[in-house]
C-alpha cells in the first residue's frame, strides 16, 4: 500500500483553526496519523519545514467546463491551488444535469453540485441570462432530480440581479424558496445588484439558505451607513449563511473592509472562477490567492482554513470524510508555503476604471496537492 508522510509541518487543525507543529501520515487512501515525530517510514517522505499542511480546500463556488461554457478546467485550476473538493454552483438545471453526471463521477477532483433552478442551468451563457420566470420554473422535474440523486448534490441556485429578473424583481426568488422548501434543500441566492433592499431580500430567507456574493457593491449591500446592517446581523441569527466568492467583480474592498473591521466574516469561501476569472490578476484568481487577500484583509490565516476546508464540508455534509486531518478521514491534504513578496490585490481587472487595490506583502503559494492518497499537484520547489 502505497504510504506519504510529511513530516514538519506546521499543521492547522481546520476544525477550529489552532495551529501546531506535526507530523501527517496517509496510509493508501486515509489518514494514518497526525502527531509530531511520526518514525515510521513512507514510499514518499516530503519535509515541509516552513510550510502550513492543511486539509484539502473545498472551493465551495466554482463554475465548471464542461457544466457551463465558461467553466474551468476543474482538475488542473484546482489541484494547483490546494482545492481537492470544488462546488458547481447552478451551471447545470433539472433539464442538463445528468447528460454531465458520467462526468463529474469520472473526475479526480470531487465536485458537488447546486442545481440552478432555470431548466438549463447556465447554458446560455455568455450570449444570454438564464430564464429565472416563476412560471418556467420544473418544480417537479427538480423534485425528481433530487430523489434521484439528492446524495450527490448540494441544493438549489438562483441568481436575482436586476438584469436577470428584470421587471419580477423577487419573484423569482420567491418561488425557488418555495420549491426548494417542497424538495427539502437549501438554496443559494446570487445578490449582487439584487432588486430590492438586502432586508426584503433576506426576509424571504430560511435558516440554511446562503447568500453568495457577501461583499459585493453594486446595488444594496449589506452595510448600512458603513456598518453592517442589524438585519444582516440578525439574519446570520436566523441561521442564514454568507459566502464570499468573489470572481472578477462580486467583491468590493468598500464592502469588505468595514465588515471585516467589526468581524463579519465569511461562513463559507468560494472563488466564482470561470474561465473569465482563473488566474487573472488582481482579482479572484483561485482559492489560494483568495485565502493571501483575505489574510491580508485581516482574517487570520488559521480562520481561513477554518472556513475553506472544515465549514466547507460541514456544509455540504462532507464532514465525516473531508475537512480535517484527523486520522481515519480521507487523506486530501494541501500544503502551503508563506512567501514574503509584494502583491497587488483588486477587486475588480486592472482594466476597470472602478477597480481598487492594496498591496500585501504575504502570498500562500500552494507547493503540494493530496486527493485521496494520491500526489495530484506538486511544485518543482518542493
Amino acid at each position: 500500500m502505497d504510504t506519504l508522510l510529511i513530516r514538519n509541518g506546521t499543521v492547522v487543525n481546520a476544525e477550529d483553526g489552532t495551529m501546531v507543529q506535526a507530523d501527517i501520515l496517509a496510509e493508501g487512501s486515509r489518514i494514518r496519523k497526525a502527531e509530531p515525530g511520526i518514525c515510521d517510514r513512507a514510499v514518499s517522505e516530503i519535509d515541509a519545514t516552513g510550510c502550513y499542511v492543511t486539509p484539502g480546500l473545498v472551493d465551495h463556488h466554482t463554475h465548471i467546463y464542461p457544466m457551463a461554457s465558461i467553466g474551468i478546467s476543474g482538475e488542473a485550476a484546482c489541484f494547483g491551488s490546494g482545492v481537492t473538493t470544488a462546488v458547481d454552483a447552478g451551471s447545470t438545471g433539472c433539464g442538463t444535469y445528468e447528460r454531465y453526471r458520467p462526468w463529474i463521477r469520472a473526475s479526480k477532483l470531487a465536485v458537488c453540485p447546486y442545481i440552478h433552478v432555470s431548466t438549463g442551468g447556465l447554458s446560455s451563457l455568455p450570449e444570454a441570462m438564464e430564464d429565472v420566470d416563476p412560471h418556467h420554473m420544473d418544480a417537479e422535474g427538480i423534485r425528481e432530480l433530487f430523489r434521484r440523486y439528492g446524495n450527490e448534490l448540494a441544493g438549489l441556485k438562483i441568481r436575482i440581479s436586476r438584469n436577470i429578473v428584470g421587471d419580477l424583481g423577487l419573484d423569482p426568488l420567491k418561488r425557488a424558496v418555495e420549491i426548494a422548501e417542497l424538495t427539502g434543500v437549501p438554496l443559494m441566492v446570487h445578490i449582487t445588484d439584487p432588486p430590492a433592499p438586502i432586508e426584503e431580500v433576506l426576509s424571504v430567507l430560511r435558516p440554511g439558505d446562503i447568500v453568495t456574493h457577501m461583499y459585493q457593491n453594486t446595488g444594496p449591500t449589506i452595510l448600512d451607513r458603513g456598518a453592517v446592517s442589524d438585519a444582516v446581523k440578525a439574519a446570520r441569527e436566523k441561521g442564514i449563511l454568507f459566502e464570499a466568492a468573489d470572481a472578477r467583480a462580486h467583491f468590493s474592498f468598500e464592502v469588505a473592509e468595514p465588515a471585516i473591521g467589526e468581524g463579519f466574516y465569511p461562513d463559507l469561501l468560494g472563488t466564482d472562477i470561470t474561465r473569465l476569472s482563473m488566474h487573472l490578476r488582481p482579482t479572484a484568481f483561485n482559492l489560494a490567492m483568495q485565502l493571501s487577500k483575505y489574510s491580508c484583509l485581516g482574517i487570520p490565516f488559521g480562520t481561513l482554513i477554518h472556513i475553506a476546508a472544515w465549514k466547507n464540508a460541514v456544509n455540504l455534509g462532507l464532514s465525516d470524510q473531508i475537512g480535517s486531518l484527523r486520522p481515519g478521514k480521507q487523506a486530501d491534504i494541501a500544503v502551503f508555503r508563506p512567501c514574503r513578496r509584494r502583491n497587488v490585490f483588486g477587486d475588480r481587472p486592472f482594466s476597470n476604471k472602478d477597480a481598487e487595490f492594496r498591496e500585501g506583502d504575504l502570498i500562500y503559494e500552494p507547493v503540494l496537492t493530496v486527493k485521496v492518497g494520491e500526489m495530484v499537484w506538486r511544485s518543482v520547489t518542493f
